[in-house]
């Protein structure tokens, strides 16, 4: 990477939500076909806690299998759960890969994620969006998730030459508030306008105070 890159003001933004889409249904309604009844998820608190040493990379698929077939009260094999598991995503956020297009030139792109390898592996070989990223930083390689404030301190560590990024984005308002107890320039997202709305302000700001500075 070029000292001129380096220099760029980092766009941090979240995955699920921002860039691409997810149903959890999906996954529901196939296990419900598969096993020939209707299967129910289990209470969101005990799937969080079933998934959290998957994402951040102290145990496996493997390690958790017969915890998530006894549970769901189905019987999978690991291959055929992670082939089912990436059916949760149904496509790219409309409008962010145009956003994206736009704002490269200008900002590095970095991608901030709880995520796992299977679906991180799948959303990399999918979805063209990742391309335009300069970077991530994901938590089954860090050993760490959001809300925990060192994940963010990794990510400015490796992107931000010592410097807050000038902005992130994300689907949950508590991680949106880590951030900005960081000092991040945080907002919840909401759709590919209003993020374009938001960065386009924050760039007519520096602007502004850049004419000052040298006025």
């Amino acid at each position: 990477m070029t000292t001129q890159e380096h220099c760029k003001p980092v766009i941090v933004l979240d995955v699920g939500k921002v860039l691409v889409d997810y149903d959890p249904k999906v996954v529901v309604e196939e296990l419900s076909k598969r096993c020939g009844r209707e299967i129910g998820l289990p209470q969101a608190g005990d799937l969080d806690k079933l998934f959290f040493p998957v994402y951040v990379g102290t145990q496996s698929w493997g390690d958790i299998l017969q915890v998530l077939n006894s549970a769901l009260g189905i019987s999978l094999e690991s291959q055929e759960w992670g082939e089912l598991w990436c059916r949760i995503f149904t496509g790219e956020v409309s409008g962010m890969r145009e956003a994206l297009t736009e704002l490269r030139s200008e900002f590095r792109l970095v991608a901030l994620s709880n995520t796992e390898e299977v679906h991180w592996r799948f959303l990399l070989r999918r979805y063209p969006i990742f391309e335009l990223l300069d970077g991530w930083v994901v938590s089954y390689r860090e050993g760490v998730a959001k809300p925990d404030p060192p994940i963010y301190q990794a990510l400015m560590d490796r992107y931000c030459d010592g410097q807050l990024p000038v902005f992130y984005t994300d689907d949950i308002p508590q991680y949106v508030e880590a951030a900005r107890r960081l000092g991040w320039e945080a907002e919840v997202f909401s759709g590919a306008a209003h993020f374009k709305e938001e960065i386009g302000r924050r760039g007519a700001e520096r602007n502004s105070n850049d004419g000052a500075r040298f006025s």
